[in-house]
């Protein structure tokens, strides 16, 4: 059974697989802890660089984590692309 994040996911993506929804869903809920306890944005980043999240899979979680956010895509992909786990500033 899908997470509902997954379930969101699903309705809000096309051609998503069910069985990717639910890895990025999980990620994207994973991330939204770490949030919540202080972890600022580039340690996520860097989080989802560890765990192998491509660039693509990543901008898609980050522009859940920023709600809201009147231009979130574009946002979220300079969150990624900028990120120190991204542009080789961190390991």
């Amino acid at each position: 059974m899908l997470s509902p994040t997954a379930e969101q996911l699903l309705a809000d993506t096309n051609g998503l697989r069910p069985e990717l929804a639910q890895e990025i869903a999980d990620h994207i809920d994973e991330c939204k802890r770490l949030l919540a306890t202080g972890t600022d944005m580039d340690t996520v980043q860097q989080h989802l660089k560890d765990d192998d999240v491509g660039i693509i899979h990543a901008i898609l979680i980050t522009t859940r984590l920023l709600g809201d956010h009147p231009s979130k895509l574009r946002a979220a992909r300079e969150i990624v692309e900028c990120s120190p786990a991204r542009t080789g500033g961190a390991s």
